[in-house]
């Protein structure tokens, strides 16, 4: 390396011993947060979460978490992550950490074959650049759905939409434990809308089904995740859809998009409700 420069420090996942020593970070970026809310956080949500740091002399400065839910997408039960907790210390800032968090987190997710990853943005302008897109607004529940037991939950959100976040025994007592939290405290009037990103190109094409049997050939660009970036083969039926990725220029193309027009498509054929914060 040449003198004088300083080697980028390389985001690292923290083990569950170290999850802790996020979260001075965490109260230092998000004061909003009451110490009841996070402790509730760190004792539920860090539970099985992912937490992505970059530490300067020792210490975190930079994060992003991973928190773990199963989605039902038009029937199917699929993993995904809800990105939270995105924060730098100011002193840290305008160093292209937040970039490096984000697109190692692609990364591994699409390695996974997770379908895709989404987020509730504190400004949608700071994660359109890596092609997020707006897929909902947040839905509050009726009150007596939220107290209806887990099979309750899913038989309801089933019956009116084709994405949700599944309920379980996990997911419910997740939920109990925030709403402690919270109690007491004003609801927030209004919510940010949720984005999402395609990690999978494959995997989220197989989600969508179609009333007519039908194949297109795809062009999608992607700049961050070269398995999505290339040429596709989407076959569509009523049933399961499959798609796949090519070796070879098709002969002619249906569609060409970037990744985040796909998403676009893709999200705005489903019916969506999403309510959770963290």
């Amino acid at each position: 390396m040449p003198e004088g420069l300083k080697e980028l420090p390389t985001p690292q996942y923290l083990s569950a011993a170290e999850k802790d020593t996020s979260r001075p970070l965490y109260e230092k970026v998000f004061p909003e947060d009451t110490p009841r809310f996070v402790d509730y956080y760190y004792q539920y949500k860090t539970r099985d979460n992912e937490i992505l740091a970059i530490r300067e002399e020792g210490q975190i400065v930079s994060m992003l978490h991973l928190n773990p839910y199963v989605m039902i997408v038009n029937g199917y039960e699929i993993r995904s992550n809800y990105i939270v907790a995105v924060a730098t210390h100011e002193e840290y800032r305008h160093r292209g950490y937040m970039r490096m968090l984000l697109e190692r987190a692609l990364r591994d997710q699409a390695q996974k074959k997770i379908p895709f990853t989404f987020l509730m943005p504190a400004s949608e302008s700071i994660y359109a650049p890596f092609d997020f897109v707006r897929i909902c607004p947040y839905t509050r529940l009726p009150v007596r759905i939220e107290h209806m037991d887990q099979e309750g939950q899913n038989r309801y959100l089933a019956s009116r939409y084709q994405m949700f976040c599944k309920r379980d025994a996990r997911y419910m007592e997740d939920q109990a434990a925030q709403q402690q939290a919270v109690k007491g405290e004003e609801a927030e009037e209004k919510m940010p809308p949720y984005m999402a990103r395609i990690t999978d190109v494959c995997g989220m094409l197989s989600l969508v089904g179609s009333q007519k049997k039908q194949t297109l050939y795809l062009r999608i660009k992607d700049p961050i995740l070269r398995e999505n970036d290339g040429y596709f083969c989407w076959m569509l039926s009523a049933g399961k859809s499959q798609a796949k990725k090519l070796s070879y220029v098709p002969e002619h193309l249906d569609l060409k998009l970037s990744i985040g027009e796909l998403a676009s498509m893709v999200f705005e054929s489903f019916r969506i409700c999403l309510s959770e914060v963290v």
